[in-house]
């Protein structure tokens, strides 16, 4: 009897095992905590409409919105990435929030939903979310400055992004999200 099949199994059993745990590549890693960072801070959008929906405030916060950027921005410059991308980038983030926001409202108008019962409150239990994502995604942003056009990231962006948000989100929302992460030579 032949021990070939029977290697020729193991050796496919042991290589399908070895890619199966083999580490993921710097880039792919790095993409992966960015996208899995923005998920967690667009998970937020959804509460935020409850509070919303609950006190008829605005949906747009220009005002808080420029605070945060603002302070975004001198954050960036110290970690040495562009502040205006850094602008660019969390304004994004903003307005895929927002467009979860209304497209939830949209829902509850013509369900003609009632106030929610326990609407989170914005300012004990969002608000810190967000706060903590801030300096983690701008970390992130910062480990994957100037590798925008790299293959390796290219490629785990395209990959992993329908991955981590796909299942929640619309693709305009994703659009919207990932947009100041494209390649632009």
């Amino acid at each position: 009897m032949s021990r070939l099949p029977t290697l020729l199994a193991l050796s496919a059993a042991l290589l399908l095992a070895a890619c199966a745990t083999r580490p993921l590549s710097p880039a792919r890693a790095d993409v992966n905590q960015l996208l899995s960072l923005q998920k967690t801070r667009l998970d937020v959008a959804a509460p935020v409409a409850r509070s919303k929906w609950n006190s008829h405030a605005p949906i747009d916060d220009p005002a808080r919105e420029q605070a945060i950027l603002d302070d975004v921005a001198a954050r960036a410059q110290k970690m040495g990435l562009d502040a205006q991308w850094a602008r660019r980038f969390f304004q994004d983030q903003f307005d895929a929030g927002k467009i979860v926001q209304r497209d939830l409202h949209r829902q509850w108008q013509l369900e003609r939903r009632p106030p929610f019962a326990t609407p989170p409150d914005l300012a004990r239990e969002v608000r810190p979310v967000l706060d903590r994502l801030t300096p983690e995604l701008l970390a992130a942003l910062s480990r994957l400055d100037g590798h925008w056009c790299d293959p390796a990231v290219r490629d785990a962006l395209g990959e992993l992004e329908p991955e981590i948000l796909g299942a929640d989100y619309a693709p305009a929302v994703r659009a919207k999200a990932t947009e100041a992460l494209r390649c632009e030579k």
